[in-house]
């Protein structure tokens, strides 16, 4: 007589399976976390929302004073901007990457003759690369300034206050 085959049941396998997976999940997603930190979020919200009436005034003034920003020249370590409406004996440029801040760029443009101002950088590069940018420029006082969304390389750069 021919011994039958031992019934296998796959219902212990498979309700085991479900929180190991859910275990394993887990520990992934913590080890992302712990690894790729969030930039995005502020550490102190209340001291960033109360100063936003300061930016507010910022814009104001950059919208009263008309002022205009406008690519001159771009090469890999120069950059020259044209900026109408104010003369200033700097101008402070910032640029934020979206989602990294390490990448963030701070920088002093110089007057030149005229409305020009320009400034001497290897990090200027990033500006010929793939990338999405917040571009900021604030007067040598930080009484105003002007703002805008830029996608990188750029060959065309032109801000208004009044946007």
């Amino acid at each position: 007589m021919k011994g039958k085959a031992p019934e296998r049941n796959y219902w212990p396998v498979i309700l085991f399976s479900i929180p190991f997976a859910a275990v394993l999940f887990g520990i992934f997603m913590i080890s992302t976390t712990l690894y790729f930190p969030d930039d995005l979020v502020v550490d102190n919200y209340y001291k960033d929302g109360m100063a936003i009436n300061e930016l507010l005034a910022q814009d104001e003034l950059a919208k009263a004073l008309s002022i205009e920003v406008s690519l001159n020249s771009l090469t890999e370590n120069h950059l020259e901007l044209s900026v109408t409406g104010v003369r200033d004996s700097a101008i402070a440029m910032s640029l934020f990457h979206v989602t990294d801040q390490s990448l963030d760029i701070s920088l002093v443009l110089v007057p030149e003759e005229g409305y020009l101002y320009s400034v001497d950088s290897p990090d200027l590069s990033v500006l010929g690369q793939k990338g999405v940018w917040y571009i900021e420029l604030k007067g040598a006082d930080s009484a105003w300034r002007v703002k805008q969304r830029i996608e990188t390389p750029i060959t065309f750069l032109e801000i208004k206050a009044d946007e």
